[in-house]
């Protein structure tokens, strides 16, 4: 009898999930359940989609007949409220029941909603899925002037695609420098300058207090310090949580995410369930501990190995280190490893390239490489990723600390 397969979740883990189980298992039984309406889309690519830089089809991941030449079954707008692990069940917010011989969580994140005063007015967004980027991509086309609140990676993208469509654009930042903590200090000043360079009117130290408006038309954002910047549109990005608060009941061992083994297996007797991209609370190969990676190209690293294991492709671990890439307007960034996390016991190292948008900052423990900041030098990020997952001795690069002038070709020498 075939066995049946059940994937919730239709991103970058789901579907390359999927696809693998099929590449193993001619006769499975395949469903994906998905509180997404449209099919898989690179979700990366949103904030230059919801100004109308670019065309859907370019966010698209598949193509139309993808799903069905795969024999793929694909339910979406269809969210899942309960794991029932005895009955091997889930069920959904229609009611509907979905049974399985193997199950793989992969239901990602959840932007938080915010709770200002004003919060429902029109002209408010946040963003996590393709409706709320049309409604958006509307909005933009009458506005002058756009408040984006929130500095992290979303909230940076939108900032500068609004920028690109001649907005006035607004930026508040509730930390004192744009980039932190995702960004060392040297990374945080060009990501400023970037900014200025765009003129981009960024706020650090903003804290809101409410959204006014009338007629229920978003009139203007009120900082707790009294300041008041008057628009008809904001796009607020505070954060986002892992998308599991349907799996409480469960028994499923979670903390952030749904914490899985080595091989994306979940913590508990039962081998039938699965976890992979943001819903995973993975094993850190490097520190022996649970961590979320929450990038797409890990998403997809975790999907694969997660289909290939529930598929009895032959057992698979996952000992990827994470890679984060991020773009600001000239600069090119990669997050690897622990990225820009300060360790007890760690030890930091610049290194210059031939340009002031060029370094990088690695992060050393016990001789090992555990993180770096690269900026503008891409080749050298496959050699530290590759350093960190085999954990490479780099007592040697002691030997370049009291230099002076430390560049990245003499890092480039240890490998």
């Amino acid at each position: 009898m075939a066995k049946a397969y059940l994937i919730v979740g239709s991103g970058p883990a789901g579907i390359t999930a999927a696809e693998r189980i099929r590449n193993l298992d001619s006769d499975a039984e395949i469903i994906v359940i998905s509180e997404e309406k449209t099919p898989m889309f690179y979700r990366p690519r949103i904030p230059e989609y919801s100004v109308g830089k670019i065309g859907i089809e370019e966010i698209m991941v598949k193509k139309k007949d993808f799903y069905v030449q795969k024999k793929i079954q694909l339910h979406l707008g269809t969210r899942a409220t309960k794991l029932d692990k005895k009955k091997r069940v889930v069920e959904t917010s229609e009611k509907n029941i979905y049974g399985y011989d193997k199950l793989l969580i992969a239901t990602g994140i959840s932007p938080i909603e915010p709770k200002f005063p004003g919060s429902h007015l029109k002209g408010v967004f946040t963003m996590h899925d393709l409706i709320q980027a049309e409604r958006l991509k509307v909005a933009v086309r009458d506005a002058k002037q756009v408040v984006v609140v929130g500095g992290g990676l979303l909230g940076m993208d939108m900032a500068e695609e609004f920028r690109t469509t001649g907005l006035h654009v607004v930026f508040l930042v509730r930390r004192n420098s744009l980039g932190d903590p995702f960004f060392d200090e040297y990374g945080c000043k060009l990501i400023r300058d970037e900014f200025k360079n765009m003129e981009v009117e960024v706020i650090t130290n903003a804290e809101v207090q409410s959204l006014e408006g009338t007629n229920n038309q978003l009139a203007s954002v009120l900082l707790t310090d009294g300041r008041r910047f008057d628009s008809n549109l904001c796009f607020i990005a505070i954060g986002a949580t892992h998308a599991v608060d349907w799996l409480k009941d469960s028994g499923l061992k979670i903390e952030n995410g749904v914490l899985v083994d080595r091989y994306l297996r979940s913590h508990d007797d039962d081998d039938a369930v699965f976890s992979a991209g943001n819903a995973a609370q993975i094993m850190d190969p490097v520190f022996e501990k649970h961590i979320v990676q929450t990038n797409w190209i890990n998403a997809i690293a975790q999907g694969d190995i997660a289909g290939n294991n529930m598929a009895g492709g032959g057992l698979r671990k996952y000992e990827t280190t994470s890679n984060y890439f991020k773009r600001v307007g000239d600069l090119f960034f990669n997050l690897i490893g622990t990225g820009n996390l300060r360790m007890k016991g760690g030890k930091r190292n610049y290194f210059k390239g031939k340009t002031p948008k060029e370094y990088v900052m690695v992060t050393t423990k016990e001789g090992r490489v555990v993180g770096a900041v690269v900026c503008g030098r891409h080749k050298i990020t496959v050699k530290l990723k590759d350093s960190i997952e085999k954990q490479s001795d780099f007592s040697n690069m002691d030997k370049l600390i009291d230099q002076e002038e430390k560049s990245i070709e003499d890092l480039s020498k240890l490998f």
